[in-house]
């Protein structure tokens, strides 16, 4: 399978430790397509349906972009590398506009 930036995957992100995002879930591929290619990792950003707050770190989706089936948020402070053997199957692409807003959100995350 070819892993592309932009794109949501469903990945199997157990185990995890503490406070991190876990269980099997859709993510999103923020790393860059040479990477995607080359590495045996990927660096995701973990999607959740939890929309009750959504922070200033955090992106709102509606259900149906990137083929989500529910309204979620993308969680920019759970940003992490896994191997690709975690990835499970495509699930769609995100447009133009939530990459953007993704990229701010990581920059406001990570204070760049």
């Amino acid at each position: 399978m070819t892993i592309k930036r932009g794109f949501i995957y469903f990945a199997a992100l157990d185990p995890t430790q503490g406070s991190e995002i876990n269980k099997t879930r859709p993510v999103f591929v923020i790393s860059n397509d040479i990477n995607n290619q080359y590495s045996n990792t990927v660096t995701i950003i973990p999607i959740t349906s939890n929309t009750k707050a959504v922070r200033a770190f955090e992106v709102f989706v509606p259900r149906y972009e990137g083929n989500l089936p529910k309204d979620s948020k993308i969680k920019c402070d759970q940003i992490r590398t896994i191997d690709k053997t975690r990835i499970l199957n495509e699930v769609g692409e995100l447009s133009d506009r939530f990459i953007a807003d993704i990229e701010t959100a990581l920059r406001k995350h990570l204070d760049i």
